[in-house]
């Protein structure tokens, strides 16, 4: 009998990317509390990709400014 409620591995996937980037422009918004984040964090709740897509630019900008101090 199958389960109509069941995920197949890439809609789990996907939820879970969801997840952490709303956590991720959560944790960011409690931080530094400004309205650039605000609207982040409501569109992130709004369009699955966009959490995880400024979590990814952060850790490239992170990745490359380190990169240009040595």
């Amino acid at each position: 009998m199958d389960n109509a409620l069941a995920l197949d591995p890439v809609e789990a996937s996907v939820l879970l990317l969801w997840a952490v980037g709303v956590i991720y422009v959560c944790w960011r918004f409690v931080q530094c509390r400004s309205v650039y984040m605000l609207i982040l964090l409501v569109g992130s709740f709004c369009i699955p990709g966009l959490g995880i897509c400024y979590a990814a630019g952060q850790a490239i900008r992170k990745f490359t400014n380190r990169e240009g101090r040595v």
